[in-house]
């Protein structure tokens, strides 16, 4: 057998205990990772920013109990304002459309929908406002001789039935979400709604388009804009 060499060994165990050299990163690869880095947690925290619920504007609004049903009234004149409220006089319709959607505080999804839809025409001949109120009630139509009394007709809820008193829980605190808009764009969507307000199952909320999550909805809305658009959502409250 042969032995080994003087030095052998130890030379074999010093190679073992060598330390591993690895080869160095370059400096502008790791600024470059660096970099990259910074930007993928900016965009993650932007796209947390976004999901955050928005903060809508708080409007009073007066609710009351009514053949078991909570109705709501309020007013808001001021989506009409500079050019739009110039077009009520102009002979041309104008649409008002208006959403509201009942949302237990803390809740995502709404509980309830109801919508209505006012329209007004000048007929200049006749020197007279032509109003028409789609809403749960039914359709009306109103004959107005100044320009104030048909602003008022088409931007003011009177009693407008909200939802029926079961659906609220005396438990949790709800509120409503209001979008008002004026002479929206999309044709399709006031069809929509003239479908929905036929429906004798009311305003349960399901699969539409017109539904949604509140970020949805509030934050992030799929219609395009219209002449004019209001969103606020009203103060708390609970069924008493």
């Amino acid at each position: 057998m042969r032995r080994p060499e003087a030095g052998e060994g130890a030379a074999s165990r010093a190679g073992a205990d060598a330390p591993v050299r690895r080869r160095a990163r370059p400096q502008g690869a790791s600024r470059f990772l660096r970099k990259v880095g910074l930007a993928a947690a900016v965009l993650l925290l932007a796209g947390l920013a976004g999901a955050q619920e928005p903060e809508l504007p708080i409007r009073p609004l007066r609710f009351a109990e009514k053949n078991k049903q909570l109705v709501v009234s309020a007013a808001f004149p001021d989506v009409f304002s500079g050019d739009v409220l110039e077009q009520l006089s102009s002979g041309f319709a104008q649409t008002v459309f208006v959403r509201l959607y009942v949302y237990a505080e803390g809740e995502d999804l709404p509980v309830w929908f109801t919508a209505a839809t006012y329209r007004a025409v000048y007929a200049q001949w006749d020197e007279v406002y032509l109003v028409r109120i789609r809403d749960p009630l039914g359709e009306r139509n109103v004959t107005e001789t100044t320009r104030d009394a048909a602003l008022a007709d088409v931007t003011t809820l009177r009693e407008l039935p909200v939802c029926p008193l079961a659906t609220l829980d005396p438990k949790k605190t709800y509120f409503v979400g209001v979008i008002v808009e004026v002479n929206p764009v999309t044709p399709e969507l006031l069809a929509e709604v003239r479908k929905w307000l036929t429906r004798p199952r009311g305003g349960q909320v399901g699969t539409d388009s017109l539904f949604g999550s509140f970020v949805s909805i509030f934050a992030n809305p799929k219609v395009p804009e219209a002449d004019q658009t209001l969103r606020f959502r009203s103060q708390g409250f609970i069924r008493r």
